[in-house]
């Protein structure tokens, strides 16, 4: 039905059918299946942004940065001041004042349409959210990159308090001040941010909630603040989302390593490394951290199998 209807239609329309397709892909978690379509759409139309800005994301989704930014790059080229969510994805990419300057460029694209104003209250709301998204990452951004930057902790405030006044109830908002606090050694305060956005999380229907990348950012908290029984029970629902996502069974390993139960930390890293070698390595620091904690555990775990057989002996 698909190939017959593309047969039948316009360029623009074989352009809009091919979108609509890597769409509901995406909405499935079906990256790669998307791009396949992304990839026909882009070769129909090159210069069409909106396909660019869409295979770029997806790119990005699926690890392949380079590719990603390469696109993204000629999206920009083509309509500078069309697209915000592109400035938001190279910011992503990018690092240091380059990433700080496509996130502020993508922000500000966004402010103007908030305040020109004429958009229904569903939409106005998903505006809000995005910016309050994008302040988030500026403020991730100072306290990594920039952090060495004086201004650096008022920074995180200011762009935390306006993304607060935009979006109170941002999950991802309660993340980052919760981020903000731990490297203030305000570990009650913390808690209690992560306990909030955790809630606040839970509560959206799974279309709705934060990306596994935030939520696994929530994990870590919980996990950091040694809540391990609420690390568990939020860890075993990642699961249940997506069971392939490296983070989510590297962290797992953490909290069992933490428990010094070895056994169990090295099947979730042989996990996270069979997913790795199945998948591809997109994210080098992650693969890195993945192998040294197997390492650690897999020793571990050998020695205390062999303290196990000793006692049985």
């Amino acid at each position: 039905f698909f190939f017959a209807k593309m047969a039948s239609s316009s360029a623009p329309e074989k352009v809009a059918l091919l979108l609509a397709h890597a769409t509901d892909c995406r909405s499935r978690l079906e990256h790669d299946s998307a791009l396949k379509f992304l990839e026909k759409a882009v070769a129909a139309a090159p210069d069409n942004s909106d396909v660019l800005d869409m295979s770029g994301e997806c790119l990005l989704e699926l690890g392949r940065t380079d590719e990603a930014l390469a696109i993204l790059r000629r999206s920009v080229e083509l309509k500078p001041e069309e697209g915000a969510a592109k400035y938001m994805n190279i910011g992503q990419i990018v690092a240091g004042p380059e990433s700080l300057a496509s996130f502020e460029k993508g922000i500000g694209m966004m402010l103007a349409e908030l305040y020109a104003g004429g958009i229904d209250e569903v939409a106005l709301a998903r505006l809000k959210f995005k910016i309050c998204s994008g302040y988030c990452s500026v403020c991730e951004l100072w306290m990594t990159d920039l952090c060495d930057d004086d201004a650096a902790e008022a920074k995180c405030e200011q762009v935390l308090g306006a993304a607060q006044a935009l979006s109170p109830d941002s999950p991802e908002l309660h993340v980052q001040f919760a981020n903000l606090r731990m490297c203030q050694c305000r570990n009650d305060d913390a808690k209690k941010f992560t306990y909030r956005a955790v809630k606040l999380s839970n509560a959206l229907e799974e279309a709705d909630r934060p990306s596994l990348e935030c939520r696994t950012g929530m994990l870590k908290l919980l996990i950091e603040l040694e809540q391990e029984e609420e690390a568990e029970e939020f860890a075993q629902a990642l699961l249940d989302v997506d069971d392939e996502y490296v983070e989510t069974w590297y962290l797992l390993a953490l909290l069992a390593f933490n428990k010094k139960e070895y056994h169990e930390a090295k099947r979730c890293t042989d996990t996270a490394l069979k997913i790795l070698t199945e998948e591809g390595i997109h994210d080098e620091e992650q693969a890195e951290r993945v192998d040294a904690l197997a390492e650690e555990v897999t020793k571990l775990a050998a020695e205390a199998g062999a303290d196990e057989e000793m006692g049985d002996d």
